[in-house]
């Protein structure tokens, strides 16, 4: 039977308390903490919910919590759930390409930051079904299930949900992903400088098409040279098999 005490900033306000405590992404990151950590108390400092509905979106709370032997750990945790990325790789001429997409990143300072197409799990839990949307809507480019390579599969099968970039102070879990396309010289240009604006999200999104090696000496952002790590071991392992 839980025993957890849970207390919230007085800015959170009491008809929200359920909402937090019953949201996927809070139940699901609590449900995992138990299975290898004794959580005593958890205290919401802050939650940001999505701007159409009363579901959390971000949740920055503090866990009071020890190791099975008692040791504490450090208990700062910002909840926001797990997340896909897709790396685009096109084929034209002979030569490689990235579709990648623009947007400002505040937190880091960027006003144009240069990452692979991605995106926060939505409430379905399917991976895949939010890769391919997050194509469509940030990329513009319709895919098929069957287009996508898994790449956290391939590279941890089925040990882990995907690559942590903040291990930290997240909890989000990037399942990363490719898909490959021949395209022709026409597409390839059509396919740089397509403009998605989600005032509602406040996302300004830009395509840009580069030459791969050219892309990949020009990331900073973590899910990206993880991603371009995982698709060139998938390549080498299916060029030798």
């Amino acid at each position: 039977m839980e025993n957890i005490e849970y207390t919230f900033a007085s800015e959170i306000a009491k008809e929200d308390y359920a909402n937090i405590l019953e949201s996927r992404i809070f139940k699901e990151w609590l449900a995992a903490g138990k299975e290898k950590f004794k959580v005593t108390k958890i205290h919401f400092a802050s939650v940001d919910f999505l701007r159409k509905e009363r579901r959390p979106l971000f949740i920055k709370l503090e866990a009071t919590a020890t190791l099975p032997d008692g040791r504490p750990v450090h208990g700062i945790v910002l909840v926001r759930g797990n997340a896909v990325g897709v790396l685009v790789v096109l084929r034209c001429e002979g030569k490689k390409y990235l579709l990648l997409v623009r947007q400002p990143r505040f937190p880091i300072s960027e006003t144009a930051s240069l990452e692979i197409p991605a995106g926060i799990l939505d409430w379905t839990g399917d991976y895949r079904k939010v890769a391919l949307s997050e194509l469509e809507e940030e990329a513009q480019i319709v895919a098929e299930d069957s287009e996508l390579i898994d790449l956290t599969d391939f590279w941890w099968k089925d040990d882990v949900k995907g690559f942590a970039g903040s291990c930290g102070l997240l909890d989000e879990r990037i399942r990363l992903y490719a898909i490959e396309r021949d395209v022709t010289p026409e597409q390839l240009k059509a396919m740089d400088g397509k403009n998605q604006t989600y005032v509602d999200e406040n996302e300004w999104i830009r395509t840009e098409v580069l030459p791969y090696e050219e892309a990949a000496h020009k990331f900073i952002d973590g899910k990206n040279l993880i991603a371009l790590f995982l698709y060139e071991r998938w390549a080498k392992y299916n060029a030798e098999c």
